[in-house]
């Protein structure tokens, strides 16, 4: 054990090093252990115990730590530091009478010298011999709810100013406590949160492609990078009758587990759909009249759905508040977006929602890429968003080969952002139109 700091340089160093010692704490036990240890060293201490009345009835309390006489003298001060009362705490008793009960009877701070406490019902003869006392409130939200009471062997161990001094150190030890156990609680709160978040991402990952289909006339390349948040990107290849391809990318609003819900909704939707109508304009009827019953309570899927022929080359497609895809236009710098008619998204409007199947021709050579706003909408340093006109930029940095098309995207929103890391879910689905099967591209 080491010995009682003296004089005032002394004691300012052990404060030094306990202050420096509870910086370092990573959790409350680690806290009292090093206030106990060092609070020793200031003072000498005969016995000293942690009393709690939260959650009981007036007048009642639970001693739920303690050092004895006896642990004081060997400096052992583990047990006291380790122990968790409040997972035990139903096997605490409780008691309303004795010394202690005289001493949290008002919410002040308590000093008593010349003690006789030999034959106290609940300290029994733990407190033999002792002399004087301080008891200090710790407050939470203001009210008295836990308290540690330090005993001396000398009836007058303990001044006033020893009063004013553990009256304020303990309760700020006391404030760190609780602040270091809101932390933890946290940080298993966020370990859960994450553990769900992977959850989440596991069930999303399994919607999606296990792996790119080879369409005749096309070829294609996806990405589909998720952020710290489980979002609601999707995309999908569906097999329609007569030899035609639907291509569908999808965004639902928000993230988690909502977003997820939502998306594997849409997913068994789409993958339901029988017909017999096969334009994307009744698919995308079909989708939202399906959302609008499922009453999403404020959620909504912005989705682009288009329908390929391998035997001409051309898309029909249909918009629901979902971006405009953009076509670079084969063998030029040319990129301009394919907005055509649209409606808005998914899952919203009931009455008079009618979507609007437009048609595009593709050349030899074009590329169309569809993407999720993640992209759009990252912002830089500078909280300037990458925007449309960076993926233009970086379209037409780049040859229009669907890998080609992503590389260039992904360097340029590193550049931009000046990190990894994303704050929504971003989504590529890039095609180039080949030509039609058997002829020459």
């Amino acid at each position: 054990m080491a010995p009682i700091a003296k004089t005032s340089s002394e004691r300012i160093a052990v404060l030094g090093e306990l202050l420096r010692e509870i910086s370092h704490a990573q959790s409350p036990s680690e806290i009292t252990r090093s206030f106990v240890t060092g609070y020793r060293r200031i003072r000498q201490v005969d016995m000293h115990m942690a009393v709690s009345v939260r959650g009981l009835e007036p007048g009642q309390y639970k001693i739920t730590r303690m050092i004895s006489p006896e642990q004081t003298r060997a400096g052992d001060v583990e047990e006291y530091a380790s122990a968790d009362p409040w997972r035990n705490w139903e096997q605490i008793p409780a008691h309303e009478c004795g010394l202690i009960a005289e001493l949290i009877s008002t919410p002040e701070p308590k000093l008593r010298t010349h003690l006789r406490v030999d034959d106290d019902p609940v300290l029994g003869d733990a407190a033999a011999g002792l002399g004087s006392c301080l008891a200090i409130p710790l407050y939470d939200a203001g009210e008295a709810q836990n308290w540690t009471v330090t005993f001396r062997r000398d009836p007058e161990g303990f001044t006033h100013a020893d009063l004013e001094q553990s009256y304020l150190v303990a309760n700020l030890v006391g404030t760190a406590t609780r602040n270091l156990l809101a932390l933890q609680q946290n940080r298993e709160l966020n370990k859960k949160l994450e553990r769900q978040f992977e959850e989440v991402a596991r069930v999303q990952q399994t919607l999606l492609p296990r792996k790119t289909p080879e369409i005749p006339g096309l070829s294609i390349a996806t990405s589909y990078l998720t952020s710290q948040q489980a979002g609601g990107d999707y995309y999908d290849f569906f097999r329609l009758p007569d030899g035609e391809w639907g291509i569908l990318i999808a965004d639902v609003s928000g993230h988690g587990a909502a977003a997820a819900t939502v998306m594997a909704m849409l997913h068994a939707i789409l993958h339901g759909y029988a017909g017999p109508d096969f334009q994307p304009h009744s698919i995308i009827s079909y989708v939202n009249r399906r959302l609008v019953e499922a009453e999403l309570e404020g959620m909504f899927v912005t989705a682009f759905l288009a329908v390929y022929d391998p035997e001409d080359g051309k898309l029909r497609y249909a918009r629901s508040g979902h971006n405009p895809p953009l076509l670079k236009k084969a063998g030029s710098a040319e990129v301009r977006a394919i907005d055509g008619q649209a409606v808005p998204p998914l899952g919203i409007f009931a009455d008079g929602y009618e979507p609007v199947s437009n048609d595009l021709a593709l050349d030899s050579g074009d590329t169309l890429v569809l993407y999720t706003d993640g992209i759009t909408e990252e912002f830089g340093p500078d909280r300037e968003m990458f925007g449309v006109e960076g993926l233009d930029k970086a379209l037409r940095d780049c040859t229009g080969e669907p890998e080609c098309v992503i590389d260039s995207v992904h360097a340029a929103l590193f550049r931009h952002t000046g990190k990894r890391a994303r704050s929504d879910d971003q989504t590529l689905v890039v095609m180039r139109y080949l030509g039609k099967p058997g002829a020459d591209a």
